[in-house]
């Protein structure tokens, strides 16, 4: 096992966009974190929005600090206003942990696998992956048809190998210099970026940990616009593996 270190730096991507409910989910990723012995920790809010969101924003930010400094530091980015995808590149590249979450503004899984998510990196893991259970769109058919379409594409064009059972998960962690390097070659600005960023970490050599989890009650609407995802995302997926093809990603790890 690792040696750990006192006071490692995570940073917490959180791409956002008419967030209404911004100041209490902050208050519950402090209130799941504060007590870790040996963490301290960077909120980054990436944020899509016009005004008056982002106000709103920064009232939530400036309330968490208050509450939460010194150990726990939170800031708005004004977002590229080019997809989930294109802000968690901004995210990940304004970010300086050892260790670098992206977790969606509703929080999809449960907290404590913050904690959870540590803990294998001290064990050996370079990224930890959350999976929901592949029946969680039954109530909505549009929705579990598309994931289902897109998981078998996924699968066929990009990994060609049965290397996750969800990559879409809102709750994702990386090594930090992992991820920043794969930030600086990413080209894919909407919701398939998930998909880049851990078939760029499969063959950069990095070794995955896959954590099956209870995806928490969905509190709002999901924003994906399933329409445009329907004919972007195959496209993206294809711009990913002709851009291995080509090197764009540099050799195999």
């Amino acid at each position: 096992m690792r040696e750990v270190s006192p006071l490692r730096l995570v940073s917490v991507v959180v791409p956002t966009l008419r967030e209404d409910e911004i100041g209490a989910a902050l208050a519950s990723i402090g209130d799941a974190v504060r007590t870790l012995a040996g963490y301290e920790f960077e909120i980054l809010l990436v944020d899509d929005s016009a005004e008056p969101y982002k106000r709103l924003m920064d009232e939530a930010t400036a309330a968490f600090n208050a509450r939460f400094q010194p150990k726990l530091t939170a800031r708005r980015l004004d977002g590229p206003v080019n997809g989930k995808g294109a802000a968690i590149r901004v995210g990940v590249l304004a970010s300086r942990g050892d260790f670098v979450f992206w977790m969606d503004a509703d929080l999809p899984v449960p907290l404590e696998n913050i904690e959870r998510f540590l803990r294998l990196f001290d064990e050996g893991a370079d990224f930890v992956v959350a999976e929901r259970p592949s029946d969680r769109n039954l109530s909505q058919p549009v929705r579990f048809v598309a994931s289902r379409v897109l998981f078998a594409f996924q699968r066929a064009v990009v990994f060609q190998s049965s290397a996750f059972l969800d990559t879409q998960c809102g709750f994702k962690a990386f090594r930090g210099e992992l991820v920043r390097r794969i930030a600086s070659q990413q080209i894919v600005n909407g919701g398939m970026a998930d998909i880049e960023y851990l078939y760029v970490a499969l063959r950069a050599g990095a070794r995955p940990v896959r954590v099956s989890v209870t995806p928490n009650v969905e509190t709002r609407e999901s924003k994906i616009n399933v329409k445009k995802a329907i004919v972007q995302d195959p496209v993206d997926l294809v711009r990913i593996k002709l851009r291995a093809l080509t090197g764009g990603y540099g050799p195999p790890g």
